[in-house]
C-alpha cells in the first residue's frame, strides 16, 4: 500500500496548494497533553522517591533506575511539543515547509531515543521492585522469570540504540532524506523505519503486558489481607493502559509509513501517544508508595496545622486555667512522659490528651516504616 516519506510526483502534484494563512492543525492538544500528564508522572515519582529515602530510609536499586528515568521522560514531554509546535506536526505535509520537514526529522530522532531510554528504564525499575517484594516469598523459578525479563528489556534498548545510529548512510541522510532534490543527487541508503517501529513498538507492548501481570502472582503470594492484595492489583493493573495506548501507536505508525503521504499529520499521533505512554507508565509504576507519603507527610503537616491554630486560638482568648496536681498526673499517663517541651506547650493551654491524638499516630507511623 502506498505511504511513507517519500511521496511520488503524481501524489505531490495532487496536494492541494500549501495554505500558510490558517491551515489545518491539530491544536495545543500535544503540549496539553505533555504538560498536563508530565507533569503528574514527575510529582508522582517525587513522592515515591521522598517516601522511599526520606521517609522509610529504605531507597533501593529501584528508586535509584526511576529516578533516572526521569531525565529521559522530561526530554520526551519536551521533544513532542516542539516536534509538533515548531517543526509542523500539527499541519499536514503540504503545508509545511521543507526546512520544517528536515527539523521535523531530527527532533524525531532525539524523541525516539528518549522514548526507548524512557520506557525501558521504567521497565526494569518495576522488574525490581517485583524482585524486591517477592525476595523472600516466591520460587525461585519466579525470580528467574523476572532476570529473564530484565535482560530482555536491556537487550531490547541496546539493540534499538545501534539500529537507530546505524539506520542510514551516511547518518545526515535520516533528515536529509525528506528533501526530493537532495535524495535525487546523493547516493545513501536507508533501513524500512515503518517496519522497525512497529516492531520496536510491539516488542514494547509485550514487554508492558508481562510486567503488569507479574505483579499479579506476586500479590497472590504474599502475606496480606485480600483487601490489600485487591487493592495492589488494582494498582498494578492500570499498567494495562500503557499496552493499550502502544497497540494504538502501532496502527497509527502503520499509517504513516503504509498508508498514507502526509507523514507530518500522522506523526503528531504517534508521538503524543508515545509521550502519553511513557508518562502513564511512570505514574503507574511509582503508585503503590505515594499512600505513605500522604501517610507520613501530608497528614502529619496537616495534624500539625490544625493544632497550631488550636494552640493560637487557646493563648489568644486568654483562657489558659489552672490544674490541680490531680488533672496533671492524670494527663502525664495518658500522654506518655512528657518533656519539659511538652510542659511548656500545655501551658499554652493545649491538654495532653490533645497532645497525644496528635503525637501518637507519628509515632506509630515512623515505627511501622522502620519495620
Amino acid at each position: 500500500m502506498p505511504g511513507g516519506l517519500h511521496p511520488p510526483l503524481s501524489v505531490m502534484e495532487s496536494w492541494p496548494a500549501p495554505n500558510t494563512v490558517d491551515p489545518e492543525s491539530h491544536g495545543p492538544a500535544a503540549t496539553i497533553v505533555c504538560a498536563v500528564f508530565g507533569s503528574i508522572a514527575v510529582v508522582i515519582v517525587a513522592m515515591r522517591l521522598w517516601a522511599r529515602c526520606i521517609i522509610q530510609r529504605r531507597g533501593g536499586l529501584d528508586d535509584i533506575i526511576v529516578a533516572v528515568a526521569l531525565i529521559p521522560l522530561i526530554g520526551i514531554n519536551i521533544a513532542v511539543p516542539i516536534g509538533s509546535s515548531v517543526y509542523g506536526e500539527i499541519h499536514h505535509t503540504w503545508d509545511n515547509s521543507l526546512t520544517k520537514l528536515i527539523g521535523e526529522r531530527k527532533v524525531a530522532i532525539g524523541a525516539e531515543l528518549f522514548y526507548v531510554l524512557a520506557s525501558s528504564l521504567i521497565k526494569v525499575s518495576v522488574l525490581l521492585f517485583y524482585r524486591r517484594m517477592g525476595q523472600r516469598t516466591v520460587s525461585p523459578r519466579f525470580l528467574t522469570v523476572i532476570w529473564i525479563s530484565i535482560a530482555s528489556v536491556i537487550a531490547y534498548s541496546v539493540a534499538f540504540f545501534v539500529v537507530i545510529f546505524v539506520s542510514c548512510r551516511p547518518f545526515h541522510a535520516f533528515w536529509m532524506e525528506i528533501d526530493p532534490l537532495w535524495s535525487a543527487t546523493n547516493p545513501y541508503t536507508c533501513y524500512d523505519e515503518g517496519a522497525h517501529l512497529i516492531a520496536a513498538t510491539g516488542i514494547s507492548l509485550t514487554q508492558d503486558i508481562i510486567a503488569t501481570t507479574l505483579p499479579a502472582i506476586l500479590c497472590f503470594r504474599l502475606q496480606m489481607p485480600l483487601r490489600q492484595k485487591l487493592a495492589l492489583n488494582a494498582v498494578f493493573a492500570l499498567g494495562y493502559l500503557a499496552a493499550v495506548i502502544a497497540g494504538i501507536r502501532i496502527y497509527f505508525v502503520w499509517r504513516m509509513f503504509y498508508d498514507t503521504y502526509d507523514a507530518t499529520w500522522e506523526a503528531w499521533y504517534c508521538w503524543i501517544l508515545a509521550a502519553l505512554e511513557i508518562n502513564i507508565a511512570a505514574t503507574c509504576s511509582s503508585l503503590p508508595a505515594v499512600k505513605v507519603f500522604f501517610r507520613d507527610s501530608v497528614l502529619v503537616a496537616v495534624r500539625s496545622l490544625r493544632h497550631s491554630r488550636s494552640a493560637s486560638r487557646s493563648n489568644g482568648s486568654g483562657s489558659v486555667q489552672k490544674r490541680s496536681v490531680q488533672d496533671r498526673d492524670r494527663d502525664h499517663r495518658e500522654g506518655g512522659r512528657l518533656s519539659g517541651d511538652t510542659d511548656r506547650y500545655l501551658l499554652k493551654g493545649v491538654s495532653a490528651t490533645e497532645l497525644k491524638s496528635f503525637a501518637l499516630p507519628i509515632g506509630r507511623g515512623g515505627g511501622d516504616d522502620s519495620v
